[in-house]
């Protein structure tokens, strides 16, 4: 399998949100300001404003990382259970690698995010304090909790439920279900040896209870078995692509986009919209590995994979980067933010840049030699 393609969807799914972040949070806003004076904007300023316009799918571009990182960590063990499906699990070995993964750039995040929010509401930034003319700026970034104790909380990933998050890195809510994630996919992968059908029954049940029933009240574990459903779509997809499931790459397509558009006909009450979205990105994902079978090249997406490569440090570093800047942009100029674009741009250069740095410095040196096996 050429792991390219999946590194370069990785890669664009990064960009992607990045993209959009920097859109929201260094450019005016199209009702706060484009539609106020659409007269002021320049035939260059207009065709920027509508091509990052396309960049608002930033929560559908998280779920493609749900959805991979399903696929790539069973895809190894399903290796395995088809050549002996008792042979052992080393479950010790398993949770060190996603410690070894996750947490390096994930603490440096964490430093990084109280460094920059100290300094921005020293100087006295109005986006700290929820006095940008942007509500959703000022909703979603304003007064975040930087207390030593919403630190620890967030280092063991209890954000939300239990405490904020730590200061202005909003997007470590879908890491923080990841680590959820990892931490019990053991137990559904010790039932998962001979097949993936009890496991998958009991993520079922799971997710029924989670949003169905009114017993269940404790909302960190709502939270993670309501969206493991989607994660679990990678499982299975490596299932169906390893053959242990026979029905074959574009018949599995098929299945999710029936899923995609007959879920909503279902007397069900909870919100599917994430895993519909889940299946819609798993019937692509299908379509690109089956094609990829067939010697369908594939190198517009795997262009990507230099992104691809530190696209987990992007994804949690570069939140906090875009508010500093925004901050520093309203600063100067009245509290406003430019209808022009440059400030996009430049906190897309410059997050990349931090990130591609970090990448070397932090993550690198704790990733095992690409030679290993997953």
């Amino acid at each position: 399998m050429n792991i390219k393609v999946l590194d370069g969807l990785r890669g664009l799914a990064a960009l992607y949100v990045m993209i959009g972040h920097a859109r929201w949070l260094l450019w005016e806003g199209y009702s706060e300001g484009y539609l106020k004076h659409t007269l002021e904007y320049s035939w260059m300023d207009k065709m920027s404003m509508y091509f990052l316009s396309m960049f608002k799918f930033g929560h559908e571009s998280v779920l493609l990382f749900f959805v991979l990182s399903g696929f790539v960590i069973h895809k190894g063990y399903v290796k395995k259970f088809l050549t002996d499906s008792l042979q052992s699990v080393n479950i010790g070995q398993f949770y060190i690698k996603r410690i070894r993964r996750i947490y390096p750039p994930f603490l440096f995040a964490l430093c990084l995010t109280a460094l920059l929010d100290f300094v921005g509401r020293d100087f006295g930034f109005s986006i700290y304090t929820g006095n940008t003319p942007n509500e959703g700026i000022n909703i979603t970034v304003g007064n975040q909790s930087l207390t030593l104790v919403t630190f620890i909380g967030n280092v063991f990933f209890l954000f939300k439920e239990y405490v904020p998050i730590f200061g202005t890195n909003g997007p470590t809510w879908s890491l923080k279900l990841e680590w959820w994630f990892y931490m019990i996919y053991p137990i559904f992968l010790l039932l998962s040896r001979k097949n993936i059908y009890y496991s998958t029954l009991l993520i079922v049940l799971l997710f029924s209870l989670v949003n169905y029933s009114y017993f269940w009240t404790e909302t960190l574990s709502k939270a993670v078995f309501s969206s493991i459903i989607s994660w679990w779509a990678g499982v299975l997809l490596a299932e169906v692509y390893s053959k242990r499931i026979g029905i074959g790459l574009l018949n599995f397509a098929v299945i999710n986009i029936l899923g995609f558009f007959l879920l909503p006909f279902l007397p069900i009450y909870s919100d599917l919209y994430d895993f519909r979205i889940a299946l819609l990105l798993t019937a692509l994902i299908c379509c690109i590995l089956y094609f990829q079978s067939k010697n369908i090249s594939f190198k517009l997406i795997e262009n990507f994979k230099f992104f691809g490569d530190f696209s987990y440090t992007l994804y949690i570093i570069h939140f906090p980067i875009l508010v500093f800047i925004s901050g520093i942009v309203l600063k100067l100029n009245q509290n406003q933010l430019p209808k022009h674009s440059f400030f996009v741009l430049l906190g897309i250069i410059v997050s990349l840049g931090v990130a591609y740095l970090t990448h070397f410095l932090v993550e690198l040196p704790f990733m095992k030699p690409k030679t290993s096996k997953q």
